[in-house]
């Protein structure tokens, strides 16, 4: 009977032991996705708003896939809000891999005339792409952070 009960926690504590190691890259945080702008198109514009298809590259750091629940997202021209949106149903994105997905944002003419009353002075422009992507049952959303400039020149 000893040897019986010895051999039954032994084998549950094989279990254990296989679901923990099979479950730790969910015990820690993972490493957020970087997300970089790939494309800006105007689908939309009407006189209170402007809908836009932005194309967002995401690539996975990560040795495991990111099963992405949503996003939140917003873009900034010369440091002022242009644009926000929101995005779920997103795909799973496989460990090391990345995709390029479309998403819908949304400006208003306050924002466009924000722009337009006060231009650029140089001939380039800067833009910001800031958010957070929310993981499937695997805690707080994720940031990422984004910045360039654009240069208005022709080459």
């Amino acid at each position: 009977m000893a040897r019986y009960r010895a051999g039954r926690r032994s084998t549950l504590l094989l279990l254990l032991l296989l679901t923990l190691s099979g479950c730790s890259h969910f015990l820690t945080r993972p490493e957020a996705p970087m997300v970089s702008l790939n494309n800006l198109q105007l689908i939309e514009a009407t006189l209170f708003e402007q809908r836009y298809l932005l194309h967002l590259r995401i690539q996975n750091p990560n040795n495991f896939a990111l099963p992405i629940a949503g996003m939140r997202y917003r873009l900034l021209l010369n440091g002022r809000e242009f644009a926000t949106g929101v995005s779920r149903d997103l795909e799973t994105l496989p460990a090391y891999g990345e995709q390029v997905v479309a998403v819908n944002i949304v400006s208003n003419l306050l924002r466009i005339y924000e722009q337009l009353r006060n231009p650029a002075e140089s001939d380039s422009f800067s833009y910001a792409l800031e958010g957070s992507i929310s993981l499937q049952g695997l805690g707080p959303a994720l940031p990422f952070s984004q910045r360039g400039e654009l240069s208005m020149k022709p080459r």
